[in-house]
């Protein structure tokens, strides 16, 4: 078999090319359809970097949620616990950002996220304060979300440089 393919690579003249892959730009996406349950759905932004960049100039924490496209469980997610209109509301006080698996690679081993999805709640300068592999609660995402708040908030009250990264 692995004959059969060396001869079609020859004949048929294929090329292997190591070409580097440019980053797109950062831009705004949804993960969810807003409901009429809901409202509006949680904005996000694509990618790590972006994201805590975004929640330093604006001394808000960080929900990150690490997805794959082909990944069945993160569509649960989205359909389930991220439209639920509690964790709506609160979300507009993090930065929400959504780390696809396929295009944002190095972050997921920078994190050591290996299943998916992969939801962490961080503070304003990315240190991990709950991490869940797989679909938490939605009771347990805003309750982790909630005790963030009073960090991030304490954060700002003590002057602390909201610039440094992980």
């Amino acid at each position: 078999m692995a004959a059969l393919l060396l001869v079609l690579v020859v004949w048929g003249g294929f090329e292997i090319r190591d070409e580097a892959v440019e980053s797109p730009a950062p831009r705004g996406v949804r993960l969810t359809a807003a409901t009429p349950e809901t409202g509006n759905a949680i904005e996000y932004v694509e990618g790590y970097e972006a994201g805590l960049r975004r929640a330093a100039a604006e001394n808000r924490p960080m929900l990150v949620v690490f997805r794959a496209a082909w990944c069945h469980w993160c569509a649960e997610l989205a359909r389930g616990t991220l439209v639920d209109r509690r964790l709506v509301g609160l979300s507009r006080q993090f930065v929400c950002v959504v780390v696809d698996a396929d295009r944002h690679a190095a972050d997921c081993r920078r994190f050591g996220v290996k299943e998916f999805p992969t939801v962490v709640v961080a503070t304003t300068k990315g240190d991990e304060c709950r991490r869940w592999t797989g679909c938490p609660s939605v009771d347990e995402l805003v309750s982790a979300m909630a005790d963030t708040l009073p960090v991030a908030r304490m954060a700002e009250a003590d002057g602390e440089d909201a610039t440094t990264t992980r």
